[in-house]
């Protein structure tokens, strides 16, 4: 069982469960802090995304007499959790009557330069196109770069009342 919650949340489970200290694991994920907690007695994970550095994180939960470890806690072995995905997409002009369209994925939020080299490496692997640089394709493609942040894709899967059923 897992308890995602934001840093008031995460210090209140903290003080409830562990009134003299616990150990929290942290980790760096992109632009964020991972903090992840085990209850041992009925194993569940607490855990927070606090956009804020790990080394004051550290420092504030260490004032506070926990123990600060780096790693993370997890039901899920080493997947990327679905708020954590950044959805990326390319539509391009192409050699065809029909525009092209890539699409992606990433674990951090990329930068549109990022994404179109990330385009180029898959296409120029797969021979799609011979090796050219992110000037030169822009130039020929003209590359229109969308990248939807988890908010943005937790509002699209609310709007149309999709459900995501995370298993333990």
């Amino acid at each position: 069982m897992q308890l995602r919650t934001d840093w008031e949340g995460f210090i209140a489970e903290l003080r409830n469960r562990w009134p003299n200290g616990a150990t929290v694991y942290l980790a760096r994920d992109g632009q964020f802090t991972l903090l992840t907690a085990l209850d041992p007695s009925d194993k569940t994970i607490f855990s927070a995304r606090v956009s804020d550095t790990l080394e004051s994180l550290s420092a504030q939960l260490q004032g506070m007499g926990h123990d600060c470890r780096n790693g993370i806690w997890t039901t899920q072995s080493g997947a990327t959790m679905l708020e954590d995905l950044h959805i990326a997409a390319v539509a391009y002009k192409s050699d065809e009557k029909k525009p092209g369209l890539w699409v992606d994925c990433f674990p951090y939020l990329p930068t549109q330069s990022e994404v179109i080299s990330k385009i180029l490496e898959e296409f120029n692997a797969d021979g799609t196109l011979e090796t050219t640089d992110n000037d030169l394709f822009a130039n020929i493609a003209v590359p229109n770069v969308v990248i939807l942040t988890p908010a943005e894709i937790q509002q699209f899967i609310g709007k149309n009342h999709l459900s995501v059923d995370e298993s333990d």
